[in-house]
């Protein structure tokens, strides 16, 4: 396609690979790319934000792995309306920016977690107290993510926190060894912030559950400054003694830091079951490498471009043009002249296909599946407003 040339003067080929299928995936979604994953983190009731899968570019559905039924499909709303009427309207989601990068925000109720405690009050619900050296135990009526307050403490060594061994004792023996913990935890600043360890049980001596130490948020993404949620895995806890399920009243969160931090908060202590969803979508990636991992960009002869005969077509040429650029060669005028006619149409001919262009022909022979953002009302298309 480039007359014989040599390509010398395109700096970094494989670059230019990646460029280009960035600049068709812009254009086109090609069926090969269609891409079925489950949702990392099992979706639960009241837990809204997950993590996508590296390579995605657009979402097609998103389903549960069992017992779909023909009502189990999901509206994609635009970020605020999402926010605002997720306590009204179920079965919706959102695509958003969140610290650089895109998760998914997932409103699907399906089995309604049970709370141990509040934290509204310091004794309402059995007495909250400060564990190791941790200091300044108090209820904070101002910052909170629900109800009317959060416990409030200052961490002076790693290891410290608060507890609590006199609860109502709440029956969790559904949720024994399937469910997972969820807390809220706010931090002012996350520089000295290491992990979180939870302990729950019958009491907190001899009869109790150790989680593994969570390193980031529920949705796998880092601590941040502000509120976190927290998820601790029932599964992968360490039992202590015997506990029975049917009488949890203890509980106890632990901070492992690399120096003192004030004002942590934490609310909402829950226990839920999740399910499992799957995400069929677009990648935005259109390589794979000899073990059949997808990549964004080829690095060996031995890896390959997943897309067929028509896709792969239009991928040439966007090469092409790419190559031409930078070559600069007698022939580079009449390359992109020509590439761009064959993609995008060429006015003049006769043959209505030629007029089309590739891309034109490809969309109407494959067009995008993926799930258009509506707005609330009617379903309609969003715009700026709503």
């Amino acid at each position: 396609m480039i007359h014989g040339g040599s390509l010398n003067k395109v700096r970094d080929v494989e670059m230019m690979f990646e460029r280009a299928a960035n600049t068709l995936l812009a254009k086109i979604d090609p069926v090969e790319t269609e891409r079925v994953a489950p949702i990392s983190n099992v979706v639960h009731d009241d837990v809204y934000n997950y993590a996508l899968p590296s390579d995605y570019k657009k979402i097609i559905d998103l389903y549960p792995q069992d017992n779909r039924t023909s009502q189990d499909t999901a509206a994609r709303r635009p970020s605020q309306i999402f926010d605002l009427n997720k306590a009204l309207v179920n079965k919706t989601l959102s695509i958003q920016g969140s610290e650089g990068s895109k998760i998914i925000k997932i409103n699907w109720r399906s089995r309604q977690g049970k709370t141990l405690n509040t934290l509204n009050s310091l004794t309402a619900n059995g007495t909250w107290e400060a564990v190791g050296t941790a200091s300044n135990v108090v209820l904070d009526t101002i910052t909170k993510v629900s109800g009317s307050g959060s416990i409030r403490f200052d961490l002076a060594a790693s290891g410290d926190g608060i507890q609590n061994d006199d609860m109502t004792a709440v029956d969790l023996s559904d949720e024994d060894e399937v469910g997972d913990v969820f807390v809220w935890a706010y931090f002012s600043s996350v520089s000295a912030l290491t992990s979180l360890t939870a302990f729950w049980g019958n009491d907190l001596d001899t009869n109790y559950w150790t989680s593994t130490a969570s390193t980031t948020q529920a949705d796998g993404t880092a601590f941040k400054a502000g509120w976190n949620l927290i998820k601790f895995s029932w599964s992968a806890a360490t039992e202590t003694g015997t506990v029975a399920p049917a009488t949890i009243d203890s509980f106890k969160l632990t901070v492992a830091a690399t120096g003192a931090i004030s004002n942590i908060r934490v609310d909402n202590i829950i226990f839920s079951i999740g399910r499992n969803f799957d995400l069929d979508y677009y990648s935005k990636y259109v390589f794979k490498n000899e073990a059949g991992t997808w990549i964004s960009r080829p690095t060996t002869d031995l890896d390959e471009v997943v897309l067929d005969n028509d896709a792969i077509q239009i991928y040439l040429l966007e090469c092409l043009i790419a190559a031409a650029q930078q070559m600069e060669g007698e022939d580079s005028g009449f390359d992109l002249n020509w590439a761009n006619r064959e993609l995008n149409g060429d006015p003049s001919a006769l043959d209505p296909v030629k007029r089309a262009g590739l891309y034109r022909t490809y969309r109407k022979e494959h067009p995008s599946r993926s799930k258009a953002q509506t707005g609330y009302y009617g379903n309609s298309p969003a715009r700026g407003r709503w």
